[in-house]
């Protein structure tokens, strides 16, 4: 999958940095869930010790379903945390902005067209 993503949406929320591994995994099962999310195949990483992670979409039409989507939610640790979507993705390892991929979506979208 890694050779066809698109550029991330960043997920920001109030979860505790003991949190992020078992968020991770609630993040990997809502995203892939079209009936949860609108969601599709994709990838998660979560920034240790910061209440952000990024979502990496196979395909550009899951992304912007998912991107339409207004209320996200999970349920962790018996509470609801709210998510916080953003197409102006940041990179959870370097913390670089990605909002320069906003091309590469034309050109993801145009790939995606020819399979």
């Amino acid at each position: 999958m890694e050779g066809s993503e698109c550029p991330p949406v960043s997920v920001e929320g109030d979860w505790t940095p003991a949190q992020t591994k078992a968020l991770k995994n609630k993040l990997q099962i809502y995203f892939q869930s079209k009936k949860k999310s609108s969601g599709g195949d994709c990838r998660v990483e979560a920034e240790e010790g910061a209440p952000r992670a990024a979502v990496y979409f196979s395909s550009p039409e899951v992304r912007e379903r998912v991107l339409a989507r207004k209320n996200h939610e999970v349920i962790l640790d018996s509470k609801t945390i709210q998510l916080r979507l953003s197409s102006e993705a940041v990179s959870p390892v370097s913390g670089v902005s990605c909002g320069f991929f906003s091309s590469l979506r034309v050109s993801c979208l145009l790939l995606m067209s020819r399979l």
